[in-house]
C-alpha cells in the first residue's frame, strides 16, 4: 500500500479546515494517509519545511510513498519531489512563492509572507525544480480560485508544460479550499 504524505496549507494544521474530508476520499482509493504537521511559526521559512518533509519521507520507499501538498503545501512538495523523486507528486492549488514569482506579490502578500519567508524563497527557482521532476504528477486546481487569483493559474500551467510526466485537472466552482465538496470529488475521480 502506497503512502500519501500530506502537507497542508500555510499556517494550517489538521483542524484549520476540514482535512478530515479530504483524507477520507484520498484513503477510499486505498491509499494509507499521512498528515504532515508543520511548524508555520515566526522563524521558519519554506527550508524548514522542506527539512520536515524530507525527515517524514526519508522513512519511506520512494516506490511506496507520494508526495502531496495544498498551497503553500504543495510548494514544499514540489521542492522535496525534485529532490528525492517520489513514486507520484499531486499538487493542490500549488502557489505561486518561488524566486521569479515574488516581484510579482502585492505588498499584502509580502506582509502575510513576511519578509523572512520572502527572502527564503528567493533560494527556489520553479523552473529549476520543475524540469527535475520525473514522477508522475496531478496539478489540481479549482476553477473559482483560477479566476480569483490569475498568478495561481498562471504557476499551474507553467507546471503542467514543465513537468514531465503531469496532467493538469481544473475543478469547476472550487475554490482555495482543498476540502471543498467538488475539490475532494476530483480528487478521488484522478488519483
Amino acid at each position: 500500500m502506497r503512502t500519501v504524505l500530506f502537507v497542508p496549507g500555510f499556517k494550517e494544521n489538521r483542524t484549520s479546515r476540514d482535512y478530515v474530508k479530504t483524507i477520507s476520499g484520498i484513503k477510499s482509493r486505498g491509499y494509507a494517509v499521512e498528515f504532515i504537521d508543520i511548524d508555520w511559526g515566526r522563524t521558519k521559512t519554506v527550508t524548514d519545511w522542506v527539512g520536515k518533509l524530507n525527515r517524514e519521507y526519508s522513512k519511506y520507499k520512494p516506490a511506496e510513498a507520494v508526495l502531496a501538498g495544498f498551497s503553500f503545501g504543495a510548494v514544499t512538495a514540489l521542492i522535496v519531489a525534485a529532490r528525492t523523486n517520489p513514486v507520484e507528486l499531486w499538487l493542490f492549488s500549488l502557489s505561486a512563492a518561488f524566486a521569479e514569482d515574488l516581484s510579482k506579490l502585492k505588498e499584502s502578500h509580502h506582509r502575510i509572507i513576511g519578509e523572512r519567508r520572502i527572502k527564503a524563497f528567493t533560494g527556489y527557482n520553479f523552473h529549476e525544480l520543475a524540469q527535475k521532476i520525473l514522477c508522475k504528477t496531478l496539478l489540481f486546481i479549482g476553477g473559482k480560485e483560477a479566476r480569483a487569483y490569475p498568478f495561481l493559474k498562471s504557476r499551474v500551467s507553467q507546471a503542467n508544460k514543465l513537468i514531465k510526466h503531469s496532467r493538469q485537472v481544473i475543478i469547476p466552482g472550487a475554490g482555495h479550499d482543498v476540502t471543498d465538496e467538488s475539490y475532494v470529488q476530483a480528487i478521488v475521480r484522478n488519483i
